[in-house]
């Protein structure tokens, strides 16, 4: 099974905890560890910390990083992180602030083999480029949601730290990046709604609940599998179009955020398209998962 760290601003829209779902119900990749990033951390890092421990992982290392970004910009706080979630206040934690150096640490353990998946901005990544500029060598692939390829519109996780995404894509780390141009394109409904509703796992049942409540935040009756997708393509690269580029990141401006595909620097492969239907489908097969399955 391939090693793998989370990295992650759990707990505002769902489609984080439904790739911490995709995770640990996966064959394929084993979860090393959960680092959290963007405003309170630590109570990211409580909710992640119960999504774990309702998959039989308990004692999975779940390491509260940077709450600020290195671009200065105000943290975005929804008022809804971890709502509807018994007991989180109560959660102990591994470790405060320590997700840059347990990033690193895996790393270099395991040189060549660890993977990321970061979800969220990519403060703690930059953070480990800084510290230890091997730490780039040191990581296989890293996978990341965020910006925008095809379009005009600048995008949450990039937006809110430009400084760090800019340092990370500058990197030369071998980089898979999905945009909401692609990850836009499939949405969870009623009907996927109620299949996760009708499983015997609570934590299929927790993920219909959250995706519920951030219907209601939202005044919407869909999602996007934003970040589920980004896990997907770590299994099924088949699923997906991609175009190998240069990535440049608008530090100011009108046009703030945004990202361009160009062709100096730093090759990265951008997802250009998906099998959505298919891609859809899959998902959510994993995520209405119950014990019984297995026979």
């Amino acid at each position: 099974m391939r090693p793998v760290i989370l990295d992650t601003d759990i707990g505002s829209d769902v489609d984080d905890l439904l790739a911490l779902v995709f995770i640990l119900r996966s064959r394929e990749l084993a979860l090393q560890g959960v680092t959290t990033v963007y405003g309170d951390t630590r109570r990211r890092a409580r909710l992640a910390k119960v999504v774990c421990g309702l998959s039989g992982e308990p004692e999975l290392p779940v390491i509260p990083g940077q709450e600020k970004p290195l671009s200065g910009r105000q943290v975005y706080w929804a008022g809804i992180e971890g709502e509807g979630v018994a007991g989180l206040d109560d959660v102990k934690l591994d470790a405060e602030n320590g997700a840059d150096a347990f990033l690193l640490s895996q790393a270099e353990a395991r040189q060549g083999e660890l993977e990321i998946l970061a979800i969220g901005p990519l403060t703690n990544i930059a953070r480990a480029i800084e510290r230890e500029p091997r730490f780039c060598r040191w990581i296989k692939r890293l996978y990341l949601m965020g910006g925008t390829f095809y379009d005009d519109r600048p995008e949450h996780n990039i937006r809110c730290d430009t400084v760090a995404a800019a340092k990370v894509f500058g990197s030369g780390m071998p980089t898979v990046a999905l945009g909401l141009d692609v990850t836009m394109i499939p949405s969870i409904r009623e009907k996927d709604v109620l299949r996760l509703e009708g499983s015997s796992d609570p934590l299929s049942r927790l993920a219909a609940e959250q995706i519920r409540r951030w219907w209601l935040f939202r005044h919407d009756a869909q999602n996007n599998p934003h970040d589920p997708l980004a896990a997907l393509a770590m299994e099924r690269p088949d699923l997906f179009r991609f175009e190998t580029c240069g990535v440049q990141v608008q530090l100011d401006g009108p046009f703030y955020g945004r990202t361009y595909r160009v062709k100096t620097g730093p090759l990265v492969e951008v997802a250009s398209d998906v099998f959505s239907h298919t891609a859809l489908e899959l998902i959510i097969d994993r995520l209405a998962y119950t014990p019984s399955q297995d026979g």
